[in-house]
């Protein structure tokens, strides 16, 4: 039996969707600006918060504009003082809402002094008495000082920098109540998982704030909480009750579930999750050791009435998680998880950097520099990278539109099993007649299966002993730079393959679509570079299926190659073939070089 279960949500959940959304600070039609020091001039903070935005909220427009500057005070700095900064940084963008983050420098990394603290108590004072006066109506937000790391690092004198900098994150407190502005603590937060941090992986901790001041991604994603925090920021992305059992939807806020059937249903969540980069140890180690995911990102997703044993969701064909029925019935956060919503949302940040980027390049390096040269093209030429400011804003929003999904719970473990055993060759062997050689440099070398040329200009391919058809091959890939290889999809004892290209080097790509040794195969280059990570393990998926081949890859999470080739090219009409890794024969190749593999996993799929 099929029910149509759209709209049937409890009246608390939306009544607490509801509440969460007129609760946030910022509206429909806000214009906001940033502005602050060399911390909010990272545009880390900044645009973790925009994406935020942007992500929970795709039907607000909202406006963001990322006004930090090295070294500034609350008198000014290197980019002018506080009066052309508030003039040509704040005020000329018409500011609904202004957030200041000061006082790292004005502190002077030094013991407290009265003099400084007066100083930057009269300059804060005078800058939101300025805001009032020319921007009526603005809602001011006082940033308390992100911290100085005196935790994973000693102090440089007794009490430690972070101690004055609270001191000015104190008054601040008490200005706000005074102004009536709100208040944002981006320190004791900050603090309190260095500390967690610290005692969980003391060497790792220090690279959350690897000077003490500024902060890597990790710091200022736990930064952004406090901001969010200030503005009453939901936890909700959506949350989704299924009663096995009955077969109905028993829940659903933020989302619209509809033609369940057999633990089959379409599921249109109303936000995406923010894409949190867990497989940055840096970042995880900051995430699991503050409250970011439990304040900020709960899509949760309960399935009732199943029974004992593994049950393993799908959404869009892709394996998410494999949990025990307890599990499903306490609820499982997806927005933890590698899924289609997470990628969308991915895409979205991606955008939020390009589009915050554009418009410091045009500020930095026109607009501030160039304005007493009297050139006759600058404004236009500030007026055309507005123009593809705008662009990229009105990418960012439409690629922030939530989509639907096809979701489905089957009952058992993964599919996916192991296609290597992580220990030998066992189930793989060496072509002997493959074009580019039959190199004996495949063994396993710190847990990875690793392939390297034995003599310059002699690569080859190791391949599977059995062959498959329709699959999807999950793995971790970290060659070394300069190096050319692929992975093979249906291939035979020659090599003759649909390859996934791994050409880690000048003018390569990785994830794209090479016909090795076959005809009429046009090759495909992916935008792959905006989702490797350097010198690193990358995540690896790429999915075969049909007579004439469909071609999916994704790259940490990403869909980056979507092809469908025209015809079937493989040798001989081959609709099936082996598996195979290849170090590249050629004089490309760096010496020493390495392709390395791991976690090799293999999902058959229906023929």
């Amino acid at each position: 039996m099929r029910y149509d279960t759209a709209v049937r949500p409890t009246l608390l959940a939306l009544l607490a969707t509801a509440a969460l959304a007129q609760e946030f600070h910022l509206k429909d039609g806000d214009r906001v600006v940033f502005f602050g020091d060399s911390i909010t001039d990272q545009r880390l903070y900044t645009t973790f918060t925009e994406t935020f935005t942007v992500t929970r909220f795709p039907g607000r427009k909202i406006t963001f504009t990322h006004s930090g500057w090295g070294g500034d005070r609350v008198t000014g700095g290197a980019g002018g003082g506080i009066a052309e900064r508030l003039s040509r940084d704040v005020f000329a963008y018409q500011p609904t809402v202004v957030s200041i983050m000061l006082g790292m420098n004005d502190g002077r990394v030094r013991p407290y002094e009265q003099q400084i603290f007066d100083t930057y108590a009269n300059g804060y004072g005078n800058i939101i008495k300025e805001l009032k006066a020319k921007a009526p109506g603005v809602r001011i937000t006082a940033i308390q000082p992100s911290p100085y790391d005196d935790v994973t690092y000693e102090p440089r004198f007794p009490g430690g920098y972070n101690a004055v900098l609270l001191r000015f994150a104190d008054f601040l407190g008490q200005l706000a109540k005074d102004q009536q502005l709100t208040v944002a603590d981006l320190n004791r937060p900050v603090t309190a998982m260095l500390a967690k941090a610290k005692a969980t992986d003391p060497k790792l901790s220090q690279r959350i704030i690897p000077d003490r001041v500024h902060p890597g991604p990790a710091g200022h994603l736990i930064m952004a909480g406090g901001l969010l925090a200030g503005w009453s920021a939901p936890s909700l992305v959506s949350a989704v009750t299924i009663d096995a059992k009955s077969q109905t939807v028993t829940a659903a806020a933020n989302a619209k579930v509809t033609n369940l059937a057999r633990l089959s249903w379409t599921q249109l969540d109303s936000a995406l999750p923010f894409p949190v980069e867990m497989a940055d140890p840096t970042m995880a180690l900051a995430v699991n050791s503050a409250d970011f995911v439990e304040r900020f990102n709960q899509q949760t997703l309960k399935i009732t009435g199943l029974p004992a044993g593994p049950h393993t969701l799908r959404i869009d064909g892709s394996e998410v998680a494999t949990r025990t029925a307890a599990e499903w019935a306490a609820g499982v956060n997806l927005a933890s998880l590698r899924t289609p919503m997470w990628a969308q949302a991915a895409e979205v940040h991606a955008l939020t950097l390009r589009r915050a980027n554009v418009h410091n390049t045009r500020w930095r390096n026109l607009q501030v520099p160039l304005s007493q040269d009297g050139l006759a093209g600058l404004a236009k030429a500030n007026e055309a990278i507005d123009a593809l400011t705008a662009e990229l804003t009105a990418k960012q929003r439409a690629a922030a539109q939530p989509v639907p999904h096809q979701f489905e719970l089957v009952a058992g473990p993964s599919a996916f099993r192991p296609l290597w055993n992580g220990r030998d060759l066992t189930g793989w062997h060496i072509s002997q007649v493959n074009h580019h050689g039959n190199t004996q440099g495949w063994k396993v070398e710190d847990g990875a299966l690793t392939g390297t040329q034995d003599r310059p200009g002699h690569g080859g391919i190791l391949l599977t002993d059995r062959p498959y058809k329709n699959f999807e091959i999950s793995l971790e890939v970290n060659p070394t730079y300069g190096c050319d290889g692929g992975l093979f999809l249906r291939a035979n004892e020659k090599g003759q393959a649909y390859q996934v290209l791994l050409d880690y080097l000048d003018g390569g790509a990785i994830g794209g679509i090479y016909g090795e040794r076959l005809q009429g195969v046009t090759t495909f280059v992916p935008r792959w570079q905006l989702w490797y990570r350097n010198a690193d393990w990358n995540h690896l998926r790429a999915r075969i299926e049909g007579d004439t081949p469909r071609i999916r890859v994704w790259l940490n999470g990403i869909l980056i190659t979507d092809f469908t080739d025209t015809a079937n090219h493989l040798a001989d009409g081959a609709t099936s073939g082996m598996v195979a890794v290849q170090v590249h024969a050629g004089n490309r190749w760096v010496p020493g070089g390495k392709q390395r593999f791991r976690n090799l996993m293999i999902r058959e799929l229906p023929n």
